[in-house]
C-alpha cells in the first residue's frame, strides 16, 4: 500500500460546512471539496493510510495535492524549472531603439535625465548580425521594443522588424514581438504597421482617472496624455487584433483613483474587448533613478489587498481577466541564456531595469564572443530562487520562481519593503483571487464563506520568512557562485549553455 502525504504546495481555503477550495501550485490543479475530501486530506496529515485505490486518495493524487512519502516535489520542480530556464532554444531580445521619452514621470525607475541618443545603423547591423549568428541554433525569436519611448523611433522598429522577420523566415524560426510603449504616439496607422511586423502585444500605461493620470504621467512640457492614449486606443481596438495589457502602476497616491479608471474604461467603450485586458502593479522603489518616491509605496499587505478588491471590480466591468496563479512567474529573460536588453549604443544588459546605468551593462554587440565568458553575465544566469532559504520553503514556490532577480542581484539599490523581500503580491491575496475565480465560474458564492476566515496568511503560505536581510537577501546572492546548485538530475554548467554559440 502506498503511503500518501500532503503536498507541500497545495494551499487550501476554508469554506463553510469543512468545505475547501484547494489549489496546488506544482500542479495548477484546482478543485471544490466536500467535507469528506477535506477530512481524508487532514487525516493524512496526522499520519492516516488510505489504499490508493480510494476514488477520493486517487482524485485528491490526480490533482497533485497529495503525493506518495518518497516524492521529493523540491527537486521536481527544480528539475522543471531549469529545463524551461535554461532552454537554449529562444533568444529574447530587448531592444531600445532610443532611452528618450517624450513623458517626464516622477516613478520613472529609469531616473529623469535620460539619454536622447539614437540607435545608429552600425548597432542596428550589429544586432541583426547577433541573431544571423545564433539563428542555426534557435528555433524561436521573440523581441520586444522597450526605450524610453520605443515610438519616438518608429522608423526603426520598422526597419529592424523587417530584418527580423525576413531573417526568420529563411531560417524557419518562429518569430515573435511586442512592445513596451506609453500609448501617446499609439495611432492606428502604428497599430497596423505593427501588425503587419508581427507584434502581437502592446502594453501601455495608466494611473487613474484623467486629472490623476495627468498629474503624473505628463509630456515633457507639462501636458496631459490621458485623452490622447484612450483615444488612439479606441480608433483601432476593433480593427486591429493586437492585445493590449493596459498596466496600472500603483502607490499610495493613486491607490483611491483605481475604481474610477476602470469604470471610465468601460463607460468610454473599452470594456468586454477581446483584445484588451487590464492588470496592476505595486510602484516600487528599485532602482538608483526612483528613489524618490520610496516612501509613497505600498506595504505588500495593503497593496495585496487592494488588488484582490481590483480584480474583482475590474472583471465584473469586463476590464480584467480572472486570475490564476502564473507558473514560473520569475523566469524573464534576465535569466534566460540568450536573453539581452540592448540600448542605443550597442551595450548589452540582462535586465531592462538597468539600462539607464552603464556600469551595470554585460557586454556590447560589438564583441559577443566575450558575453560567453562575461562574469556580469555568469552571475545572472547563476541566480536561482533555489539558493534562498525563504524560497525553498515557501508553497508558491512553483508560481514565484523568485519573482524578480534583478531584486537579489541587484538588492542594494531597492528601496523600501521590496529590498526585505521581493515576493509577488500573489502571496498576500492568493486566497482572495482563487476565491474570485472560483465564483465567477460558479463554482461557489459568496454565501459559501467567512470573509475573515478566508484572508490570506502570508505566513501560511511561508513561514520561515528571514526579514532581517540575512537569508532573505544573503550576501552570497551577491556574489558569483562556483556552480549552479541542481539538486536532481544532471548538473547544469553555466559555461556549457552557450550564450552566443
Amino acid at each position: 500500500m502506498l503511503n500518501f502525504v500532503q503536498s507541500r504546495y497545495t494551499i487550501t481555503v476554508p469554506l463553510k460546512d469543512n468545505r475547501a477550495l484547494a489549489y496546488n501550485a506544482m500542479s495548477g490543479g484546482f478543485a471544490l471539496w466536500e467535507a469528506e475530501d477535506t477530512a481524508i486530506y487532514n487525516e493524512l496529515a496526522e499520519g492516516g493510510i488510505r489504499d490508493e485505490c480510494d476514488p477520493t486518495i486517487k482524485a485528491l493524487a490526480q490533482g497533485g495535492y497529495i503525493v506518495t512519502a518518497d516524492t521529493d516535489e523540491l527537486a521536481m520542480i527544480e528539475r522543471e524549472y531549469n529545463q524551461h530556464r535554461y532552454d537554449p532554444s529562444t533568444m529574447i531580445l530587448t531592444i531600445a531603439p532610443t532611452l528618450a521619452c517624450n513623458f517626464g514621470c516622477d516613478y520613472c525607475f529609469q531616473g529623469q535625465d535620460k539619454s536622447a541618443e539614437t540607435m545608429s545603423q552600425e548597432v542596428q547591423d550589429a544586432i541583426v548580425a547577433l541573431v544571423e549568428r545564433v539563428a542555426p541554433k534557435i528555433k524561436h525569436l521573440s523581441i520586444a521594443w522597450y526605450g524610453g519611448e520605443p515610438l519616438v523611433r518608429f522608423k526603426i522598429i520598422e526597419a529592424l522588424s523587417d530584418r527580423f522577420i525576413a531573417l526568420c523566415d529563411r531560417y524557419g524560426i518562429k518569430y515573435t514581438a511586442m512592445i513596451v510603449t506609453n500609448g501617446y504616439k499609439l495611432t492606428a496607422e502604428v497599430a497596423r504597421s505593427l501588425w503587419v511586423r508581427r507584434v502581437g502585444t502592446v502594453q501601455i500605461t495608466l494611473d487613474g482617472s484623467a486629472d490623476y493620470h495627468d498629474q503624473r504621467r505628463v509630456l515633457l512640457s507639462g501636458g496631459g496624455t490621458f485623452d490622447k492614449i484612450i483615444d488612439n486606443v479606441r480608433t483601432w481596438i476593433d480593427e486591429v487584433p493586437i492585445s493590449v495589457s493596459v498596466r496600472v502602476n500603483i502607490d499610495a497616491r493613486n491607490m483611491s483613483q483605481i475604481h474610477g479608471l476602470i469604470d471610465h474604461m468601460a463607460d468610454v467603450g473599452l470594456s468586454n474587448k477581446k483584445n484588451l485586458k487590464m492588470y496592476f502593479a505595486p510602484i516600487e522603489a528599485i532602482t538608483e533613478g526612483c528613489h524618490n518616491i520610496a516612501g509613497v509605496t505600498m506595504t505588500k499587505t495593503d497593496y495585496g489587498k487592494l488588488e484582490a478588491e481590483l480584480y474583482r471590480h475590474g472583471f465584473e466591468a469586463g476590464m480584467t481577466s480572472l486570475p490564476y496563479p502564473p507558473r514560473f512567474r520569475g523566469t524573464c529573460s534576465a535569466v534566460r541564456p540568450k536573453g539581452f536588453t540592448i540600448v542605443p549604443n550597442g551595450d548589452m544588459h540582462k535586465c531592462w531595469d538597468t539600462v539607464s546605468w552603464p556600469d551595470k551593462r554585460v557586454g556590447t554587440v560589438f564583441n559577443l564572443d566575450a558575453l560567453n565568458e562575461d562574469e556580469r553575465v555568469m552571475a545572472w544566469l547563476r541566480w536561482t530562487p533555489f539558493d534562498n532559504a525563504t524560497c525553498r520553503n515557501c508553497r508558491i514556490l512553483p508560481v514565484c520562481t523568485g519573482a524578480c532577480a534583478y531584486k537579489f542581484v541587484h538588492s542594494f539599490d531597492t528601496r523600501g519593503e521590496a529590498a526585505v523581500l521581493p515576493c509577488p503580491s500573489w502571496k498576500y491575496n492568493m486566497n482572495e483571487r482563487l476565491l474570485l475565480r472560483a465564483e465567477k465560474m460558479g463554482i461557489v458564492t459568496a454565501e459559501d464563506y467567512e470573509p475573515d476566515a478566508v484572508e490570506t496568511d502570508p505566513q501560511a503560505l511561508c513561514a520561515d520568512v528571514y526579514t532581517d536581510g540575512g537569508q532573505a537577501l544573503p550576501e552570497t546572492m551577491q556574489a558569483m557562485y562556483e556552480q549552479l546548485t541542481q539538486s536532481a538530475g544532471p548538473v547544469v554548467h553555466i559555461a556549457d549553455i552557450g550564450v552566443v554559440q
